[in-house]
């Protein structure tokens, strides 16, 4: 999957800052990395900022995924037979 133009500006820009004081080392910088790209990722994920509502969309998207390839298989069985 390709990356959007704004991630990959988003992924410049956070690694030209240095880790200075408490984050630095404690994986905190990695788990912002994941939520951004959630974010791109997610339809109407660029708008919530708080990670408990953005993991909430998320499964609720993947659960929605999962339904449309179940729908789509049986669809395709129906016409192969």
């Amino acid at each position: 999957m390709e990356e959007s133009r704004s991630y990959r500006r988003e992924r410049k820009q956070t690694k030209k800052k240095k880790k200075t004081g408490r984050g630095s080392g404690s994986g905190f910088g990695s788990i912002q990395m994941e939520m951004r790209r959630l974010r791109v990722l997610i339809p109407g994920g660029r708008r919530l900022n708080q990670p408990d509502l953005l993991i909430s969309k998320t499964t609720d998207y993947v659960m929605h995924l999962k339904l449309r390839i179940r729908f789509l298989k049986t669809i395709l069985s129906k016409l192969i037979v």
